[in-house]
């Protein structure tokens, strides 16, 4: 961007705030955590907390396992963290310091096939 465009995006910044409250977030984690573990929205469980001004979310949810997909809990698991930690930036702006995963039952998971 040149000095120009810099001044122009300057000129467009309007002033005030925007703010998420706990609850916003805690669904916005909850939703990023279903689409990551592909599960349903009832089966996640989210609990977020500040560890040293960064986001630390708990994250319970099933197994999901289906007869298509391959790779193991340990991926899954990173997928699910990164997808977290990455979802929370760029749609909250919030910084993601610590992401534990707890993994409560198994769920089969069925994809339809469109006909």
């Amino acid at each position: 961007m040149t000095a120009v465009g810099v001044v122009e995006a300057v000129k467009e910044i309007v002033p005030g705030r925007t703010t998420f409250t706990a609850r916003a977030l805690q669904r916005l984690a909850t939703g990023i955590a279903r689409d990551a573990a592909r599960v349903s929205v009832r089966d996640v469980g989210v609990e977020l907390s500040d560890r040293r001004g960064a986001l630390r979310i708990a994250v319970t949810v099933p197994v999901a396992r289906a007869a298509e997909r391959g790779g193991n809990l340990v991926e899954s698991g990173e997928e699910l963290r990164r997808g977290l930690i990455e979802g929370m930036r760029e749609l909250a702006g919030r910084e993601v310091g610590t992401v534990d995963i707890r993994y409560s039952g198994v769920r089969r998971s069925t994809e339809k096939r469109v006909r």
